[in-house]
Order: structure tokens, then C-alpha cells, then sequence
């Protein structure tokens, strides 16, 4: 039914833009015993956010099959001559403006191509008709499907009249568009993306030809000669519409923009640390952390006092701040007064540092939580250098010692709360536009 429709559609656009202006021709030769009318149609199809016509693609191999045809029987038949084509092209309307005219005008130049790699047509016979977004033929597909959560209310937008708005990116997009999210929170946008908009991503073409048929032979009159045959006109060729599989559309999230985070394993060490990670980019963030130990832990001799800071640079597999596995190179910086018994190690006024690369894998706590945990581990290098004292107070000078450290420099457990930016980031996995 569906692809009837667009075949409905497509007829009334070629009457209003190419058959009407040629009413005087098409009279003339329909009244002539030997001269045909024939119309031609092929639709091809297009993927998302893309103009190459793929053979692969639904029914674009048998549409190309269609072209062949008309070359050849163009090529065979000296009496046939074109007298009017029309090329169109069309977009589904999740994209922005500014991408569906690119598409849609893009979709209707790669069919002409190949068209008239083909087949040489007079550009003065030839029509373009750039549709960018079909509105009348998504209305037609709305209007046929009783199954369509909150039909009537869709109807009454996609018939409306909206001024052009801008989406989060600032830009520009039909007023409709906007509307048509705010239903049911967007759910059902995403149940017309999936029924609807594999069938607004295409091109075709109308091709109107006469021919010359020869004159039947002259014959006595009979006292009841039978009437000369009206001229016949070729059904459109119409192409099978088969299911095309649609991106997964995500409902509205929030922006996160930074999380405010503590490593519980140091927590549990006594010592005091707090964090934060801000987003760089898409798939970048800052994380900086320091830790802080003035204690000491049960005996006077027993002193671990440590402060630390170690800022890591890292690239998100998925949900940036959020969800997924990431990568990190950090740097440990580090200052230490630490007696252990007998003994008393210090930096010598020069903080110990290092480099070394982390993996890690966070996830929230609950569904739409802000509070999230975050598991990591990371090796590298240190170069350390300290001094030794005696372990009483005051103790005296013994000795400075230098070691070049290779192992862990990063372990966690890190418990997280994030903030979000106030508006929502309305996130798509297909460029399906």
C-alpha cells in the first residue's frame, strides 16, 4: 500500500510539472491513428546521509535493469522519441535543512547520471524537481496507517504550517520536526523514523515518449467497419519496496560536563584523595585527582604523610563520563615525608614523578543515576629519589638514594557524581537523515 501511494504521488507531481505544459502535443497525438503515448518510471533508493546509488541496495538492481531496457529499446526502435522527463529527488526529515537539500538534490543528479550516461535527452525536455523533504507523501503514509501512536495529532503537524526553527547545533530545521519530537517524549518520532522515512530516501524519474506505429493497411469499407483502436498508454513500473533495517535512535539525555569523584581503595588506606573529570571532546576528558595523608597511622615511629596529584588524559569507547571501557596516559606527581620504624624517607625538595597508561571501565549506579563507579588499574614508570634519615626526632642525615620504578602507578575504585549541562543533547547513532 505503501509503495502504491508513492507511485500516486509521483503520477500527480508529473502531471502538474511535466505532462500539463505538453497538453497540446499529448492531444494532438492522441487523436493521430499512428502515433503511441508512453509514460516510464524507475524510483531508486538510497541509504542514509548518502547520494551513490548502491546496485545492492532494496531494489536498485532491478531498477538499474530498468534503465537498460529503456537504453535499448531507445537504441532499437528508431520511431520512439522523448518529449519530456522530469528527474526528482527527496530526503527523510531527521537531518537539518540545510543536509536534506544536499541529499535530496544530490540523490536527483546521481540518477540523472546515469541516466544520461546512457541515453542522450535534450536538456531542453528535461525538468528537475528538487522536493527536499515529500511532507504530502508522508502525510499519504500517516493517513493509511491506523496502527500509529497519537495519528491524529501527528496529522495535525505534518498538515500545519511552522516557521523554520534551529536544533541544538544551531541548525536550521522545518518547524514540524521540532513539534513532531515533543510527542510522547519522542517515542513517537522514533516509531515513524522506523515505518515511515526508508521510504522518503529516493529518486526517480518520468520519461514521456511518443512512437510512430505503422498505418494499418487500406481496406474496402464494410457496412459496419470496427472503430480504429484507441492509443494506449504503458503502466508505470512500479518497484517492490522491501524492509529496510533503520538505526537505533536514542532518547534525549543530558550533557554531562563533569564528575565530581573519590577512590574508595585510598579511603579505605586512610588516605584522603578527591577528583574531578570534565568532557574535552566527543570522546575526550580530563580527570585530575589529589591525594592528601597527614596521619599518623597508630605509633609515633609510624608516619605515612603523602601528597599527591596525578592529572590523566583519557579516550572514551563509549558514553563519555558515563558508560564504557576507556584508555588514559597520566602523570603522577608526588611529595612524601614517610617513617617506617628506625627509619625516615623524604623527597629531597623535589617531587618524585612519573608517566604510565591506565585502562578502566565505568558504569552508572541505577537507571538515569548521576552517581556512577568507575574501575582502574594502570603501569608506568617512576623515577624516585629520596633522602634517609634517622627515625627519632630530628633524626640525622644518612643517605640519598635514586631508583628508576616500573609497575603499578594506578589502582581504583572511584565513585563518581555527575553534573550535567542544562540542555539536552538529542543523540542519533545513524546519520539517518
Amino acid at each position: 500500500m505503501f509503495a502504491k501511494n508513492h507511485i500516486l504521488l509521483t503520477l500527480s507531481l508529473v502531471v502538474a510539472a511535466v505532462v500539463m505544459p505538453l497538453f497540446g502535443v499529448a492531444q494532438q497525438t492522441a487523436v493521430t491513428p499512428n502515433t503511441k503515448v508512453e509514460n516510464r518510471g524507475i524510483s531508486v533508493d538510497f541509504r542514509v546521509n548518502s547520494i551513490v546509488i548502491d546496485p545492492a541496495y532494496r531494489n536498485n538492481a532491478k531498477a538499474l535493469e530498468q534503465i537498460d531496457s529503456l537504453y535499448n529499446v531507445l537504441m532499437n526502435d528508431s520511431s520512439i522519441e522523448i518529449v519530456a522527463i522530469e528527474f526528482c529527488g527527496t530526503a527523510s526529515p531527521e537531518g537539518s535543512a540545510a543536509l536534506n537539500h544536499r541529499l535530496s538534490h544530490g540523490r536527483l543528479l546521481a540518477l540523472e547520471k546515469i541516466v544520461r550516461d546512457k541515453i542522450n535527452i535534450p536538456q531542453e525536455i528535461v525538468t528537475e524537481v528538487d522536493h527536499y523533504i515529500a511532507w504530502d507523501h508522508l502525510i499519504s503514509l500517516v493517513e493509511n496507517d491506523n496502527t500509529l501512536p497519537m495519528r491524529e495529532e501527528v496529522l495535525e503537524i505534518l498538515r500545519g504550517d511552522y516557521p523554520t526553527t534551529t536544533d541544538l547545533y544551531g541548525r536550521e530545521i522545518d518547524g514540524r520536526i521540532t513539534e513532531l519530537r515533543k510527542i510522547q517524549g519522542g517515542a513517537v518520532w522514533s516509531t515513524m523514523h522506523k515505518k515511515y522515512f526508508d521510504q522518503m530516501r529516493n529518486a526517480w524519474f518520468i520519461v514521456v515518449t511518443t512512437r510512430k506505429v505503422e498505418p494499418e493497411p487500406v481496406v474496402e469499407p464494410e457496412p459496419t467497419p470496427e472503430p480504429e483502436p484507441e492509443p494506449t498508454v504503458e503502466p508505470i513500473v512500479e518497484p517492490i519496496v522491501e524492509p529496510e533495517p533503520e538505526p537505533i535512535v536514542e532518547s534525549e539525555r543530558p550533557r554531562p560536563i563533569m564528575n565530581i569523584k573519590t577512590n574508595a581503595l585510598e579511603v579505605a588506606g586512610l588516605i584522603a584523595n578527591l577528583g574531578f573529570e570534565v568532557k574535552l571532546a566527543q570522546n575526550l576528558s580530563l580527570d585530575v585527582i589529589g591525594h592528601y595523608s597527614p596521619y599518623d597511622y597508630f605509633k609515633f615511629d609510624r608516619k605515612i604523610r603523602v601528597f599527591a596529584i596525578q592529572p590523566e588524559v583519557r579516550y572514551w569507547f563509549g558514553e563519555t563520563l558515563i558508560k564504557g571501557h576507556f584508555v588514559g596516559l597520566h602523570v603522577p606527581v608526588s611529595g612524601f615525608n614517610v617513617q617506617l620504624g628506625d627509619k625516615r624517607y623524604q623527597d629531597p625538595n623535589r617531587a618524585i614523578w612519573g608517566v604510565g597508561l591506565s585502562y578502566g571501565y565505568a558504569m552508572p549506579l541505577g537507571k538515569d543515576s548521576n552517581w556512577g563507579v568507575e574501575f582502574t588499574v594502570g603501569l608506568g614508570y617512576m623515577n624516585i629519589v629520596y633522602d634517609v634519615y634517622e627515625g627519632v626526632l630530628n633524626g640525622k642525615y644518612q643517605e640519598t638514594k635514586k631508583m628508576n620504578y616500573f609497575g603499578p602507578t594506578r589502582l581504583g575504585i572511584d565513585f563518581s557524581y555527575r553534573i550535567n549541562s542544562n540542555k539536552k543533547s538529542n543523540k542519533e547513532k545513524t546519520l539517518g537523515k
